[in-house]
Formats: structure tokens, C-alpha cells, sequence
């Protein structure tokens, strides 16, 4: 039993595949990704720098992209996500069938390791689905899970309480990754998030506190295994210092490369620039549940006074695009709602509607060291000036930004969501159900009764059609109600070794270090 702790329309024939498959797609002997040349390689040590380290390395514990891109190096999941195709791959899972849409058959690969030696069996896939399953944190990724029976060491049946269409693209999800059961229930939870250990292509070595992470490489790992044999994430907060050091050749991939700098980056011959528009989009939470920002007039006027291409355009120097819903256009269930176009009168009519002619005030958070961030806080402090709004700005470091938010400490908020499942469920779901309030990712701290609704019916409904009228419903609401302010579609933006080979962005902001090699 459950234990509870709490468009593209091409895109529907990937959905149709999951939802009538009698079989996965053929299974690779490795994972996808970019194969290295055999031997050759001149650098087998990875250096990465990063604005901030995993939050928690318990893949349960944390959804935030810096845990995710930890979590896909350490551990293993069942199946893949191809983010040029959005087709599910096989990953621990060589095969599977669906004979009801609550129901998931699947073959695990057999003579799969953790990285203690202990075999990887289905028992340890039951035990890891069902403790997910059962987390409040990940309810809205894998909380539809009720039962998993492993049948014997390699043949695992998943039931599931809702018929749930994106099931095998939330199972891709680093939240589902497959633990040694045996060796967590031995040492404690406590003790696995400090010394993790997966099935992944490498092996957690050793943290310095607020410093950085390393890696080293699991040469009995069931896919390809890498050239690289030491991976080391270092935390340097300034993006500008992050590409001073790669182009110095100190380090090999800046992340999050700074919109500022991002021509210098393109005419130093000593770096390359990678970018690709991801699945994510950069936006404004409103609590709902604090003064003034509980109506919905107020949280209009709001949306009408900020200009977000010029945002776009000055803040991110053009990097991403303008957007008029959390959903991006390339998730599945994506419908195009009209946009809040920047209206100054508007707004002020709005406010008077709302009872505030003469305004309010407020307050603002970002999270240094994001540059950005702080800029649109400057940007939004200035706008709604013009409105009658007294906007403060306060300023936290990430942990302490996610902890205060998670308990409806802020008012306003700059954050970002990745659907990283490329479907709408993980778009709307943890962010607007009244279910998810705080840490799984309500941060607006709002609901509607026919809103929850809508997202409960989307879930469990099987035809595509139906399901897309859903969502269509759903985002007139959330345009309606304007609990957020969208700032725009995101861009990955980095800069790397010139040197450096087989990295490919993934959308989903946790990309596959472990395909690296140097030229």
C-alpha cells in the first residue's frame, strides 16, 4: 500500500507510443549520448565551475537543478529521455509494456552493479519507486505510484492509483532514481545523503563544504564508461570569474555564462560557447496569501506594468524569448495565451479597481549571486514605482532562499521551473496545485477549486484530445489569475575548453558530463 507522507501537437504521437506500447524501443547496450573515440584523450580530469553544489545529494530530497545534474552522474534511472526526439529510451529497463494506463510491466537489465559491488535487482527498483512514491517533496513527479512488485530479480510491475499518460518521461527523472536497498536500510538516510552511492557512470569521492564536489569514475558501470576519471564541481559565485578561468585555462566548463559577457566569450579564441534554448522559464512568484497580492486585480497590474522584453533584451542581452505562460511551446499541452502587453494606465486602472489607487508596499527576493536576478529586481523596483508601489529588494543565498519560500516567507520571488518531462502535467502540477503549497513547488501559495480540478482530470486522462482541452482550460485560468509574472523561455548559456568534445546541452539544465573527452 501507498505510504503517503504528506503545444507541439506532433508531439502526441510520442504520447500515443507511451500509452499503447507493447514493448520499449529496442535497448542499446550503452546509454545515448555521444560515444568517445577509444583511447586518445590528453586530459582525464574534469574541472567545472558552478555558480552553487547539489542541494542534497538524496535524489528525493531536492528538485533543483543542481542536485539533478549530481543526481545523473551518481545514479541510474529506468528509462532515458532523448531531448531532441522527446522518446523514451532504455535505461536500467531494457523492455517494457503497458496493458492498462495504470499498469507498467518492466524487463531490468541484468549485470548492473552499485558502486559497492551489491547487484542491481528489481527489488532494489521496488524499494526505490516506492520510497519516491511516497515522498512529499517528489509527490508531483512520482506521487501517483502505489505499488511496485518485484516478481523476481529482474521483472518489476509498477501500479499506479490514477491512470497517469507521461508516466514513463517522469520515471526519466533523476527523483527516480534506483538506490541500493540494502545498503540505504543499513546505513540510514541520513548517513546515504552523506556518502550516496548509485549505479552511475561515477562514484561520489568527497565534499568540501560550500566548496566543491568530486567524482571519480566507476570503471564497472553498465553503460559506456568514460574517459574521464575525476570530475571536480567547483563552486565560484561571479559568472564573469567562472569564464576568466576557462579561458585562462584553469577550468574546463563555465556554467551559466553571463548575458554580458557572452560576446567577449564568442571572440576569445581560448573559449568556445555552447548554447541551446532549454525547457525552462524564468518567472515572478506572487504569494498570494500576503497583502495585497491575494487579489487577483493587483496581481494583473503587476503583470501590465513590467516589460519583459526589454527585461529580455537589457537584463539577458537578448538571450531567450519573450513568454506569456509557465509552459513552454515545446511541451506537450502548451496553448498560446493572449499577453499582458505593457500598459502603465492600465495597470494604475487596474490598482484602483482593486481598492489601491494611491498603491501599496511590497518586497522583492532574489538569490545571489544571480546577476540577473537582481537586475530584474532593480527593473520591477522601478516599474512599479510608476504605478504607486513601493517594492523593497532583500537579497539570500539559495538554501535560505528555497527554505524561507517554503514556508510563504516572501512576497515576491524570482525563480525558475524546468519541465524537464516535456510534459504539461510537470509544468502546472507542482507549481499550481493546491496539493504542492511550498517545497514541491507552489511557491504562489495559490489555488482555485476548479483549477485543481482541471489538473487532477489532466492527468488521468488517456485521450490526447480531451486532455489538450483540459490544459486549454487550465492556462486561461492561470492567465486569468495571474499568480506569476513570466520573464521569459530560457537559454543554457555556457562556455567551455575549446578543446573539450562530447558534451551536448540538455534542455532539461542536467547534462551528461560522463561523455566528455579533450582533444
Amino acid at each position: 500500500m501507498k505510504r503517503k507522507l504528506l503545444g507541439i501537437v506532433p508531439l502526441v504521437t510520442a504520447f500515443m507510443f507511451m500509452l499503447t506500447a507493447c514493448g520499449a524501443p529496442a535497448a542499446p547496450d550503452t546509454p545515448p549520448g555521444v560515444t568517445p573515440p577509444a583511447g586518445g584523450t590528453t586530459q582525464t580530469e574534469l574541472m567545472v565551475l558552478t555558480p552553487s553544489l547539489a542541494v542534497s545529494f538524496d535524489p528525493i530530497q531536492s528538485n533543483d537543478s543542481a542536485s539533478a545534474e549530481f543526481a545523473r552522474l551518481i545514479y541510474s534511472t529506468l528509462v532515458l529521455m532523448d531531448y531532441d526526439t522527446f522518446e523514451v529510451l532504455p535505461g536500467l529497463a531494457t523492455s517494457w509494456d503497458l496493458p492498462d494506463p495504470q499498469t507498467v510491466n518492466m524487463q531490468i537489465r541484468s549485470g548492473v552493479t552499485f558502486h559497492n559491488g551489491d547487484p542491481l535487482t528489481a527489488h532494489d527498483v521496488a524499494f526505490s519507486l516506492e520510497r519516491a512514491g511516497a515522498s512529499v517533496q517528489m509527490a508531483p513527479i512520482l506521487g501517483m505510484i502505489d505499488t511496485v512488485v518485484a516478481h523476481d530479480n529482474y521483472n518489476v510491475t509498477i501500479h499506479l492509483d490514477i491512470p497517469f499518460v507521461p508516466i514513463l518521461r517522469h520515471l526519466s527523472h533523476p527523483a527516480a532514481a534506483i538506490l541500493p536497498m540494502n545498503y540505504l536500510l543499513e546505513v540510514g538516510e541520513d548517513e546515504f545523503a552523506n556518502a550516496p552511492i548509485g549505479s552511475g557512470a561515477f562514484m561520489f569521492d568527497h565534499l568540501v563544504i560550500g566548496d566543491q564536489q568530486v567524482k571519480v569514475r566507476f570503471d564497472n558501470y553498465w553503460g559506456n564508461v568514460s574517459q574521464l576519471e575525476r570530475i571536480t564541481f567547483r563552486v565560484v559565485p561571479d559568472p564573469s570569474t567562472r569564464l576568466i578561468e576557462v579561458s585562462t585555462g584553469t577550468a574546463d566548463i563555465a556554467m551559466g555564462l553571463a548575458p554580458g559577457d557572452l560576446a567577449g566569450a564568442e571572440a576569445d579564441p581560448n573559449v568556445t560557447v555552447m548554447r541551446r534554448p532549454n525547457l525552462g522559464t524564468d518567472f515572478i512568484w506572487m504569494n498570494t496569501q500576503r497583502p495585497y497580492l491575494n487579489n487577483p486585480l493587483v496581481r494583473q497590474a503587476i503583470n501590465y506594468a513590467f516589460d519583459t522584453q526589454a527585461a529580455i533584451d537589457v537584463v539577458w542581452m537578448g538571450a531567450g524569448a519573450i513568454a506569456h505562460s509557465p509552459v513552454m511551446p515545446i511541451v506537450w499541452g502548451f496553448v498560446e495565451q493572449p499577453p499582458f502587453e505593457t500598459n502603465l494606465d492600465r495597470a494604475r486602472e487596474l490598482l484602483a479597481e482593486a481598492g489601491y489607487p494611491d498603491g501599496f508596499s511590497t518586497s522583492i527576493w532574489w538569490n545571489a549571486p544571480n546577476v540577473q536576478r537582481q537586475q530584474v529586481s532593480e527593473m520591477m523596483q522601478f516599474t512599479l514605482a510608476q504605478i504607486g508601489i513601493d517594492l523593497s529588494i532583500e537579497t539570500m543565498e539559495w538554501a535560505t532562499y528555497l527554505e524561507r519560500s517554503d514556508v510563504g516567507e516572501h512576497d515576491m520571488m524570482i525563480i525558475g521551473w524546468t519541465t524537464v518531462t516535456a510534459d504539461i502535467d510537470y509544468a502546472l502540477f507542482p507549481l499550481l496545485h493546491s496539493s504542492n503549497y511550498g517545497p514541491p513547488g507552489n511557491r504562489g501559495f495559490w489555488s482555485t477549486p476548479e483549477l485543481d480540478a482541471l489538473l487532477e482530470a489532466g492527468r488521468a486522462e488517456t485521450d490526447d484530445a480531451a486532455r489538450m482541452e483540459i490544459y486549454a482550460e487550465a492556462q486561461a485560468i492561470i492567465r486569468a489569475e495571474a499568480p506569476m509574472l513570466v520573464l521569459r523561455q530560457g537559454e543554457i548559456l555556457m562556455a567551455v575548453n575549446p578543446n573539450l568534445r562530447g558534451l551536448e546541452l540538455n534542455p532539461n539544465l542536467s547534462h551528461n558530463h560522463a561523455t566528455i573527452w579533450f582533444e
